[in-house]
């Protein structure tokens, strides 16, 4: 089979001729169909992330649409022939508070989390992929959506994660921070298929917001963000009609804190806040206004099995608008080209290599 193989220590990146991997106990063999491509790839493949890599060697790849070609011992749900979404978040699967956990074919997470990225340490760029079958989600029902489309759950499976984790319920309203990002763009079309009221979508970018507020038909408002943080919150307040129950904080690589405060601010007695971007600085919180408005303050990194479950029954129930996204594809023998056009995705923009 074809795989794209790097090497950390040289920093190269190539198609080659690989052995297809042996079928192992509680894996799968996956033929891919499609992998989406992450905006910073390049900086990556240039090893300028702070990243834990997996042992070099390796196929990189993330998340990925593919069939499922064999079962290894031990597997009892999943069948060849079945159409899967890979899922690279791994966590052990033992009995103890705190499991191991690593994004296959990216990085370590944990401390200790070595291990499992030499037991897997290759993604999804190959014709044909070993994943555990924890990490498997089927798709069954949904042979009508192209392979393409369906790898984009991956751009709707993190800030969802951050939704459920926030309790969001049908007729809240929510604030974005950062909708005007690769993830905080679903988001708003992610909380508006879970019910959400009203959809406050924060940005700097006032065209990229704007196209949030038509996909809403009236239910998403935006507010561009001017670095005044109690004017901002008073914003999105108004915006709101009052009062935010939820915040999502999606804003990447943020060097002040200023928009997430705005947001913290604009939150109602007993709102939920979650943290699930990249800031690069310290959150400085006003004790006094967080215990006398009882603000509830989560931090959250990725999503859970059943948050993915959640996500495709959205998507089976025709609620989920993956059209919504202006998607490129490219041929799998095109990868660079593709990790190129990544880099410069804004908004509701995704790109994906076809096999």
């Amino acid at each position: 089979m074809k795989a794209w193989i790097f090497n950390r220590n040289e920093l190269t990146l190539a198609l080659q001729d690989a052995a297809q991997p042996e079928l192992r106990a509680g894996a799968a063999l996956v033929r891919m169909e499609a992998v989406p491509l992450l905006s910073y790839t390049r900086n990556y493949l240039q090893g300028k992330l702070p990243y834990a890599y997996p042992p070099s060697p390796f196929t990189p790849g993330t998340n990925g649409i593919g069939r499922i070609v064999a079962v290894g011992a031990g597997v009892q749900s999943l069948r060849p022939g079945q159409r899967v979404a890979l899922n690279p978040y791994w966590i052990a699967d033992e009995a103890v508070a705190e499991a191991p956990q690593v994004l296959i074919g990216l990085t370590g997470i944990s401390a200790d989390s070595a291990p499992m990225l030499a037991e897997y340490p290759h993604g999804s760029w190959r014709e044909i992929a070993d994943f555990p079958a924890s990490t498997l989600l089927p798709l069954d029902g949904l042979d009508h959506v192209t392979p393409e489309r369906l790898a984009l759950l991956a751009k709707f499976i993190v800030p969802f994660g951050g939704l459920r984790r926030g309790r969001l319920s049908a007729g809240e309203t929510v604030a974005i921070n950062g909708a005007g990002g690769y993830f905080g763009s679903a988001a708003v079309l992610a909380a508006l298929a879970m019910g959400a009221a009203r959809v406050i979508a924060l940005g700097r970018n006032a065209q990229a917001l704007q196209q949030l507020v038509d996909l809403g038909k009236g239910r998403v408002l935006a507010v561009t963000l001017t670095g005044d943080v109690a004017g901002d919150a008073a914003a999105i307040r108004a915006a709101a009609g009052g009062s935010v129950a939820l915040g999502l904080d999606m804003v990447g690589q943020a060097t002040d804190a200023g928009s997430t405060l705005a947001l913290l601010h604009s939150l109602g007695r007993g709102g939920r806040l979650v943290l699930m971007g990249s800031m690069q600085v310290d959150l400085p919180l006003p004790y006094g206004a967080m215990l006398l408005n009882n603000w509830e303050l989560i931090g959250n990194f990725m999503y859970t099995a059943a948050d993915y479950r959640a996500l495709l029954a959205l998507l089976r129930a025709g609620l989920l608008p993956l059209d919504a996204v202006e998607l490129t594809t490219f041929a799998f023998s095109a990868l660079e080209t593709a990790i190129d056009h990544a880099a410069q995705m804004k908004g509701l923009q995704a790109t994906v290599a076809l096999f």
